[in-house]
This record gives structure tokens, sequence and C-alpha cells, in this order.
């Protein structure tokens, strides 16, 4: 049984704590986007997707740091929305994706949503945390990534 409002289990593994640091945050971020129909790995996508112009399935997993299999699912819904568009590359496994004008319309109708989130996340931390977050995190994934 979970008992409302409990504090997370205190964790000695780094994966553990980054685990339920990144859902709790999550659920912050997909209240306030579910408003407008997108979920938080979604809005991620079509930033980078935005950021970069097309690029090949596997890259956009990399950028993401997404396996696959997962980012394929991620994809699937922004795919079916129109917001997303999908060709194939040379190879019949290779897949490009570009984000459409209707996703570039449905990431500014979501930014006032993920800048509330920021905001939200950003006012509930003790000062200094947020920007040493925003530092440590990205060498975190980097170092991960190279391990």
């Amino acid at each position: 049984m979970v008992v409302a409002n409990s504090k997370p289990v205190s964790a000695c593994c780094l994966s553990l704590a980054l685990r339920q640091a990144s859902r709790a945050v999550s659920r912050i971020y997909d209240e306030e986007l579910r408003r407008i129909g997108l979920r938080t790995t979604q809005y991620s996508v079509l930033r980078v997707l935005s950021a970069n112009g097309e690029l090949r399935q596997r890259d956009l997993a990399e950028l993401t740091v997404h396996e696959e299999t997962t980012l394929t699912r991620n994809l699937r819904p922004l795919l079916d929305a129109g917001w997303v568009t999908e060709r194939p590359g040379r190879d019949r496994r290779e897949k490009w994706l570009k984000i459409t004008s209707s996703g570039v319309a449905k990431l500014k109708e979501a930014r006032p949503k993920w800048k509330r989130a920021q905001q939200r996340m950003r006012s509930s931390l003790p000062e200094g945390v947020w920007q040493d977050l925003l530092t440590v995190l990205p060498e975190v994934t980097r170092q991960a990534a190279e391990a």
C-alpha cells in the first residue's frame, strides 16, 4: 500500500535516486503540458527536432538519450498527430524525421506551459540547487554514456 504524500525511499543507489527525481519532475511538466495534449517526452522530441532540422531516428535517439525502440513508441503519437513526418533513408532501416509546421505551432502553444513547469520547479528548489543541477546532470549523462 502506498501512503499519500509519503517521501521517496532514501537511496544509496545513484540509479534509483535519479529515476525517482526524474519521475517526480516529469509529473510536474506532464501536468502542465497535458492541458494541450503533450507529454514531457514529446515536447522534448519536438524541441530537439525544431533546433536541429531533419534528423535520422538513430541521431535523435542519441541526442535525447533514448533506446531506439523507446523513441519509436514516443514518436508514434507525434507522427499520428502530424507534428512530425518520417521518410525512409537510402537504407530501408534508416528513418529521417522532421518537425512539421503544425509541430512548430504545437511547440509554440506548449512553450508557456513548459515555462510554468520550469518556474514551479525552480521556485520549489533551494537557492543554487537549480543551477547546480543544470551544471551537474549533463555531465552525469555524458560520463554515463562514455562508461
